[in-house]
């Protein structure tokens, strides 16, 4: 679980409600924009944090999980905060590691020392790389075994076009963007999840960020996968397990039975005299391996039930 009090960053109480967390973030978006803080890669860091923050919260399932996680063991205020919290999004070097110790604070938040400290000089008319965003996206279980498509909808800023990202309309202030340059936007993109990937997978969408500033390029969006959990199967690897319980007299005599696999239903047959415990592998009815058309196998427990 992650280590930062989401609540904190985002300067609400734990009971806000889904439209004040909203209202909070876009508030706190716009003060850590890099525009406005001379484009320091400070503000965009702290941005990131907002995101990963908000991306939490706004959920009803992740906030929950949060919360009930975070009662049971607060988090340490020595410890220094890591991007996607305690995760193994690390191993395939994303850069979510280790960030700045975040214990100063300041007026307008919680991310300690300001953007606008940073002493480096930068000329606000320079071409500025868009904002990398992360989220969490749920898959489901399925679609994380065999691959496919999913719609996901998440917030970036684009360039305003009430004032062509100028920040100015006729010599005065643009009152859409209030001279920020941009505009918050909601996003709809289509994803495709590899065939097989493993939980907690980061996938890398180029150039899916926020838009870049003065015809600079836009940034990266990282979605780390959080498979959903599956009422009948469990996986590991490229395996997949479930339990099919027969009745005593199937067991006993044998016959032939209907069950659910990942994409199909197959009509297997009960051996004579089986019994609780005993497992029946299926080849090539697993998730995918390699993110190829290749599948692990599908092993069925079957317990007996008196019905």
């Amino acid at each position: 679980m992650s280590k930062r009090d989401y609540y904190k960053i985002l300067g609400v109480a734990k009971g806000a409600k889904s439209s004040e967390i909203k209202k909070s973030y876009r508030e706190r978006a716009k003060i850590f924009h890099p525009d406005a803080n001379n484009g320091s890669k400070k503000a965009e860091n702290q941005f990131k944090v907002l995101s990963e923050a908000y991306s939490v919260l706004s959920d009803t399932k992740k906030r929950n999980e949060y919360d009930r996680k975070r009662s049971q063991k607060e988090p340490s205020r020595r410890s220094s905060p890591k991007g996607w919290g305690q995760s193994r999004s690390d191993r395939w070097g994303y850069g979510f590691g280790n960030q700045e110790s975040q214990n100063q604070t300041r007026q307008e938040g919680s991310f300690g020392q300001t953007a606008a400290e940073d002493p480096q000089p930068h000329d606000p008319n320079a071409p500025t790389r868009g904002f990398e965003l992360q989220f969490m996206v749920d898959v489901d279980f399925v679609t994380v075994a065999l691959g496919g498509t999913i719609l996901y909808n998440y917030e970036k800023y684009i360039c305003c076009e009430s004032c062509d990202g100028i920040g100015e309309t006729n010599g005065k202030k643009c009152d859409e963007c209030g001279g920020k340059r941009q505009v918050v936007k909601e996003t709809n993109l289509e994803v495709k999840i590899p065939p097989g990937v493993a939980d907690q997978y980061v996938l890398r969408l180029q150039s899916e960020g926020g838009e870049g500033i003065n015809g600079g390029p836009p940034g990266d969006l990282f979605l780390k996968v959080c498979t959903k959990p599956h009422s009948i199967f469990k996986r590991k690897k490229s395996d997949v397990y479930m339990e099919v319980p027969i009745s005593p007299e199937l067991a006993e005599h044998g016959g032939l039975l209907d069950i659910e696999t990942l994409d199909a239903v197959k009509t297997i047959e009960i051996e004579e005299g089986t019994l609780t415990g005993e497992e029946l592998r299926i080849p090539k009815n697993g998730a995918a391996i390699l993110w190829g058309k290749k599948r692990g196998d599908l092993i069925i427990k079957f317990l007996i039930i008196n019905s």
